[in-house]
């Protein structure tokens, strides 16, 4: 895998040549993601592949790994989200010629020759976190609480249960207290 990726491409002339790009790029390099995630620490994995599709228009197809801190909004603890996406997008030069694809389309709209690698990558990033992060149901969530904790709650249970059950007992009226009552009586 090649370590480092060019700033700047131009995807219409890799797509002509049916260039690949491998490489690393630091989250670090990344403002938006750093505006909405907790931690941009590491680097992004990607791989980009630029050709010209079936019904030929260049494109750019893409798989980016990577992982980002976010909090859970469950527990409110951090949690890390892996993010492994792939993604393919039709390259135009004018809002007209993405209109002309249709919405089912995902397009790479070139208004310049040159195109940021990282705002590409940041952008498939940043479609890829989840509007509410959340841990996984039933999993990291009901670990956030420390077994001391789980300990303190069981034993005041066990202690209120007691003390419901004596009140319970208190309340009522032994039954066999009456037959006991009846016994002396005859006596």
């Amino acid at each position: 895998m090649k370590d480092r990726l060019p700033e700047h491409i131009e995807p219409l002339r890799l797509a002509r040549t049916g260039r690949e790009l491998q490489g690393l790029l630091p989250l670090s390099r990344m403002a938006r993601l750093a505006d909405v995630v907790d931690a941009v620490t590491g680097d992004v994995e990607v791989e980009l592949s630029f050709d010209v599709n079936s019904q030929n228009k260049p494109c750019v197809r893409g798989h980016i790994r990577t992982e980002v801190g976010l909090q859970c909004q469950r527990c409110m603890q951090d949690m890390i989200w892996p993010i492994d996406n792939q993604f393919e997008l039709v390259v135009v030069e004018s809002e007209a010629e993405a209109e002309q694809l249709g919405e089912d389309i995902d397009v790479l709209l070139v208004e310049e020759q040159l195109v940021s690698i990282s705002d590409l990558v940041e952008d498939e990033i940043l479609l890829n976190l989840p509007i509410v992060p959340k841990h996984k149901a039933g999993t990291d969530c009901a670990n956030t609480i420390t077994s001391d904790e789980m300990a303190e709650d069981s034993v005041e249970q066990i202690i209120d249960s007691a003390e419901e059950a004596e009140t319970e007992n208190e309340a009522k009226e032994n039954p066999f207290a009456v037959l006991a009552e009846l016994k002396n009586r005859k006596d």
